[in-house]
């Protein structure tokens, strides 16, 4: 299955709960924000990286300042789905204006058009690492210990929490499997979350989980981690395809100059420029887990087809969360 078919694919399986629609014809590009938007609304797709209502409470004052910065535009809402796969179906497919992309889905999405805008910034950095940890008792000490084991991960295409690990434990001289196959040297249950796949672990549901450093617990002893991934370039913000570059520009600057206040229960620092060759590590391991990639930039088309596949689930259920700006103070 090629990488175009595999979009394709996740698009007639997966339902995300949104009323957007494409935008203005390619004859009548919009001119503004606002015209760019849906009926006054910006819809931005976020993935399960954590918990639902913790994204909501992330995300509302960061729509908020988004919403109040342009004229037409009334509400800048949430669309959490229940996969990696269908967050960057609905931004492809131009079903949500906006979304917040995992670093190896946003280089998939950039070669059907998708325009990265800025990248998260946590802790003063614009990168972060990808953990593998275990219980404080138990016998894997290091990776390769793993071998026989179950291991929690979030998505297949999940950098931080599929593709670096599989990566990591390839190196280790496993064998991690790849997008298109299943690892022989240990079995994996998909948790859907860092949140959830740390969960698993303190649970006693699996002998060992793989999750975004920030999800690593700080006051609990019995976790203790056995590696730690080479730096990973943290998520960017992305525009739908054929969004006009003032508009693009437009988004960049409004997020650049987005509050400390906004931003204060919120798992990033700031919002960030995105420079060139920012996500060449991600591009390296997943070519090397078998997702085949030819560029971050848009411009640089390309006729020849990219692989991928992914072995997870995609539910049919999301839930939508809205700020609505018209009774903000801000």
């Amino acid at each position: 299955m090629d990488r175009r078919t595999f979009l394709q694919a996740v698009g007639s399986t997966s339902a995300v709960a949104v009323a957007g629609c494409a935008g203005q014809s390619e004859s009548e590009p919009p001119e503004s924000v606002g015209e760019w938007a849906d009926d006054g609304s910006i819809e931005f797709g976020l993935p399960p990286f954590q918990d639902a209502e913790q994204l909501n409470e992330q995300y509302a004052p960061v729509f908020e300042w988004l919403a109040d910065g342009f004229d037409g535009v009334d509400t800048v809402r949430g669309v959490q789905t229940t996969s990696y796969s269908a967050t960057v179906e609905s931004v492809v497919n131009g079903h949500t204006e906006m979304a917040n992309l995992s670093p190896i889905i946003s280089v998939l999405a950039a070669e059907d058009g998708v325009n990265p805008l800025v990248i998260n910034w946590s802790h003063g950095a614009d990168s972060y690492y990808s953990y593998i940890a275990t219980h404080a008792e138990s016998d894997i000490d290091a990776l390769g210990d793993i071998a026989g084991s179950t291991v929690a991960m979030v998505d297949p295409l999940s950098s931080s929490g599929g593709l670096f690990p599989r990566y990591m434990l390839t190196q280790a001289g496993l064998d991690a499997g790849t997008v298109n196959s299943q690892p022989d040297d240990f079995d994996i249950q998909w948790a859907g979350g860092h949140d959830a796949s740390l969960a698993a672990l303190q649970n006693g549901h699996v002998d060992a989980a793989a999750y975004g450093d920030f999800q690593h617990p700080t006051d609990d002893d019995s976790i203790v981690k056995v590696a730690e991934s080479d730096p990973i370039p943290f998520d960017p913000l992305v525009a739908k395809p054929n969004t006009p570059d003032a508009i693009q520009q437009a988004l960049i600057e409004r997020l650049l100059n987005t509050p400390e206040s906004a931003l204060e229960a919120h798992r990033i620092d700031r919002f960030g420029e995105i420079s060139e060759g920012t996500y060449d590590p991600v591009r390296g391991v997943a070519e090397e887990m078998g997702v085949e990639i030819e560029t971050l930039d848009p411009e640089n088309e390309s006729d020849d087809d990219s692989t991928t596949n992914s072995t997870s689930e995609t539910n049919e259920s999301t839930t939508n969360a809205s700020t609505n700006t018209n009774e903000s103070d801000t």
